[in-house]
């Protein structure tokens, strides 16, 4: 049963828009394996050591006046990685909002779905897409600058939060209304979600370890593993994002469940 659930949530391709998501995959790779391989960026910043121990043994007045000497080449490598991870984190929340299209068409098609929300047009959910990768590229900086502060409450909050996006994809709630949404209907589900995304974390860490093994052969395979690695994580992250909203707003799933937890008081 639990290699099934494993199969069903890395199983990426199993959605109707299959080549869309297809073309997503790659187009992340690409641009991912792209900041490493382009002749114009620099990854040497080994000077960022020393660069760091004369700033600590300094004096007040000294650092005030130290600037970071950083080059062209490594002002293009940071840039770019941030734009290839910024791009494959709204690929996979794209993702999220798919799979929640194709999971209310096939429960349509094959079962009936008057409990069943209608679906968004594909056109529809790119309107909204745009809106929201906006949005996180506004409030990305400011995330990063401060994140290492809130990190435990981050890490606390982020299980009631991340199907968010997948909800506002969904079309059933506003931007702002749907971490609202979401927060009621974890309730109940908070300890199964923070379970799932320990093991998809841990199968992040052990498909990294894996990539970074072949580092010792080929560094060109490395990169190119390292990326489709990090980005099938990414999308199984977005495909769980959306199977988590579907199965909290399922009608039929929280009949089971309740009906469930109640046979264990008769």
């Amino acid at each position: 049963m639990f290699l099934k659930v494993l199969e069903r949530l890395f199983n990426i391709d199993d959605i109707d828009s299959k080549w869309g998501v297809r073309f997503m995959f790659l187009l992340c790779v690409v641009v991912r394996c792209a900041v490493f391989f382009n002749p114009y960026s620099d990854t040497d910043f080994t000077w960022l050591n020393s660069w760091i121990n004369n700033f600590e043994t300094a004096d007040q007045a000294q650092a005030l006046d130290m600037t970071i000497p950083m080059t062209t080449g490594n002002v293009i490598f940071l840039v770019s990685a941030f734009f290839a991870i910024f791009l494959a984190v709204i690929m996979g929340v794209l993702y999220s909002g798919l799979y929640v299209r194709s999971f209310r068409n096939r429960r349509r098609q094959k079962e009936g779905g008057e409990d069943i929300p209608e679906p968004l047009k594909v056109s529809a959910i790119l309107k909204r897409f745009v809106l929201l990768s906006l949005f996180y590229l506004a409030v990305s900086i400011p995330f990063f600058l401060i994140s290492s502060n809130l990190l435990l409450f981050f890490c606390i909050g982020y299980p009631l939060l991340f199907t968010a996006p997948a909800c506002y994809l969904s079309g059933d709630k506003g931007m702002f209304n749907s971490m609202a949404h979401v927060v009621r209907l974890n309730r109940g589900f908070y300890l199964a979600h923070l379970r799932s995304l320990i093991i998809i974390l841990l199968a992040y860490f052990f498909t990294n370890g894996l990539a970074g093994l072949i580092s010792y052969v080929s560094m060109t395979a490395f990169y190119i593993l390292s990326a489709a690695f990090s980005t099938w994580m990414l999308f199984a992250f977005g495909r769980y994002a959306g199977m988590a909203y579907c199965a909290m707003t399922d009608k039929r799933v929280i009949s089971t469940i309740n009906n469930e937890k109640e046979s264990k008081f008769d």
